[in-house]
């Protein structure tokens, strides 16, 4: 395509709608009517010879072109922005800003009631969806904007692609969770006799396989696990109201185990300590509303720094 000529402002448009997904909310999010968006985007239609964006029941989805487009268009807009406009500072109380968070399901536990303590009073949105898994990266959703951030226990810096960045918040430890008064736990855990125990435990979509099943099997043993579930609560309460038992994070045990009758034991697998890592693409590095943001979940994360 010849871009000579080409409107700006229909690549505003674009990247609204990819954001959005819905033509009403993205013609408010760039100060335009939505007929007069409608037209902003036929045109854009008409000279990538693309539909671009497809009608659904969940909103506009799009197109494999529109999919190809989205991250070059970010970063091309993203750098003119930094280029041309005035530094501006970000304000929480008046700015109607959507952050999407991808999150491991004890972290979102940690982070969800302070984060809305932070954005009441004010317009801000923050909308969380949990990671396929809890050590899995999602790359293209942050490479094409639909993610901000993400957060959870993944590889160092040391595992990404150049164009990302990180920011380690902390480390977590794993101990085993069981009923107060387990009848299989009078004696001190060992290994084996963890092993033998029924066990439930927090699996992720595509983590079926777990650290602590290889822990396991590398010294000839095997986990009878009888009970899996991608909400650590869900696996709280399983093991409070039977006998199975379950690895989890350290601070989910503190966090609920005493109102839920729970007592915690040293883990004998020596599983190493989760690091608990953000993670951001550097296309929205220096955006105001982004710094704002990885801030205030570093303050809450990492208290003492």
């Amino acid at each position: 395509m010849n871009i000579s000529g080409l409107d700006l402002n229909l690549l505003i448009a674009f990247e609204s709608l990819l954001d959005e997904r819905h033509v009403g909310r993205a013609a408010n999010r760039v100060g335009l009517s939505q007929p007069a968006f409608s037209n902003a985007l036929s045109r854009l239609r008409s000279r990538l010879h693309d539909p671009l964006f497809v009608r659904t029941n969940r909103g506009m989805v799009p197109t494999p072109r529109a999919e190809q487009l989205s991250a070059p268009v970010r970063k091309a807009l993203s750098l003119l922005r930094e280029t041309l406009e005035a530094p501006r500072a970000f304000d929480p109380i008046t700015s109607a800003q959507r952050f999407r968070i991808a999150v491991s399901d004890d972290v979102e536990l940690r982070l969800v009631s302070f984060l809305a303590g932070q954005i009441l009073p004010g317009e801000v949105q923050i909308q969380t969806q949990r990671l396929d898994g809890l050590f899995m990266i999602p790359e293209s959703e942050l490479r094409s904007g639909s993610l901000d951030l993400a957060i959870g226990y993944f590889n160092d810096a040391r595992s990404l692609a150049p164009s990302f960045l990180m920011e380690t918040l902390g480390e977590e430890r794993n101990v085993v969770i069981a009923r107060r008064g387990h009848p299989a736990l009078k004696r001190r855990l060992t290994l084996e006799r963890l092993a033998r125990l029924d066990h439930a435990a927090v699996v992720y979509r595509k983590e079926p396989w777990g650290l602590i099943d290889t822990a396991l099997a590398a010294r000839g043993l095997k986990r009878r696990l009888r009970l899996a579930s991608p909400h650590c609560l869900a696996v709280l309460r399983a093991v409070a109201c039977s006998d199975l038992v379950a690895c989890v994070q350290e601070s989910m045990a503190k966090a609920f185990g005493p109102s839920l009758g729970l007592v915690s034991y040293p883990e004998p697998i020596g599983l190493p300590p989760f690091v608990l890592r953000m993670t951001w693409h550097e296309q929205r590095n220096n955006e105001p509303a982004q710094t704002w943001l990885r801030t205030l979940i570093q303050r809450e994360m990492c208290p003492n720094i």
